[in-house]
């Protein structure tokens, strides 16, 4: 217990830091908030172009698909203000940053998340929310318990997917020099889970409902709580979190294990 509240207190600390940069640097913060919101507006409006000139996405209609794309987006902040700096990993092991957390009497992986933190991403997160909400009431989208049940399983398994993969991807840097293109090419590929799966061909929906589940950060919980599927999607979400999250665990224990610093 005693490692765990100091594990809790050290991330706090790192909250705090990151909280204070961001107001410490106004400019930095309007801009990095700008940038995050013109790219996902930018996607957006290309799904609403889409959505208005042939009146729906398959069995899809507007505000059905801004539900989807508006869950992507939630996921997409939060995993961008606390879980970011995976995609240091490349630059830390080069420059050798790595080989101070290993000196330090903490977690290495807690130590690489707390260096940065984005709060700017939360400002976002509101937003995309506010579409969420407007997309439900037109909708008229009755939330009981089940409902409310895939709502918090999506926030906290959606997370766990979104950032599990994207970490996966970045721990290959143990390995493979600028393995960081490879995690870049999977976020592009996830542009795919903004639309409706059920649009493409079966290949691609298996793609990402087996070998790269990013089906599970949105798509599959938008189903759900809009009356879509009949699968056991609130078994299904956390299975696959815990899932990705432990061959996470794995990857970076293994790189972690054979790492042997930069040589300098």
């Amino acid at each position: 217990m005693k490692r765990v509240s100091y594990c809790l207190q050290l991330w706090r600390a790192y909250l705090r830091v990151g909280f204070l940069t961001m107001t410490q640097y106004p400019a930095d913060t309007v801009i990095l908030l700008i940038s995050m919101l013109v790219r996902e507006a930018s996607g957006f409006v290309g799904i609403l172009a889409i959505v208005g000139v042939t009146g729906g996405m398959g069995n899809w209609n507007v505000y059905e698909v801004c539900i989807l794309f508006s869950m992507c987006a939630v996921i997409e902040a939060i995993g961008q203000a606390f879980f970011d700096n995976v995609w240091g990993m490349d630059h830390m092991m080069r420059r050798g940053e790595l080989d101070v957390f290993l000196t330090r009497p903490a977690p290495v992986f807690l130590q690489v998340l707390g260096q940065v933190t984005h709060f700017q991403a939360v400002l976002s997160l509101i937003i995309y929310v506010g579409i969420f909400v407007w997309a439900a009431l037109q909708l008229h989208l009755q939330v009981g318990l089940y409902e409310a049940l895939i709502l918090v399983e999506y926030i906290i398994f959606g997370t766990m997917v979104n950032s599990g993969i994207y970490a996966i991807f970045n721990f290959l840097n143990f390995w493979i020099v600028q393995g960081e293109d490879i995690a870049v090419l999977v976020q592009t590929c996830r542009e795919f889970v903004k639309y409706p799966l059920n649009v493409f061909p079966a290949a691609i929906q298996g793609l990402f409902t087996f070998l790269l589940p990013l089906g599970f950060v949105a798509y599959y919980p938008a189903m759900a709580l809009l009356g879509k599927t009949t699968l056991p999607v609130e078994l299904m979400l956390p299975a696959v979190g815990v899932f990705v999250v432990f061959l996470a665990f794995l990857v970076w224990r293994a790189g972690l294990k054979g790492y042997n610093s930069t040589g300098t």
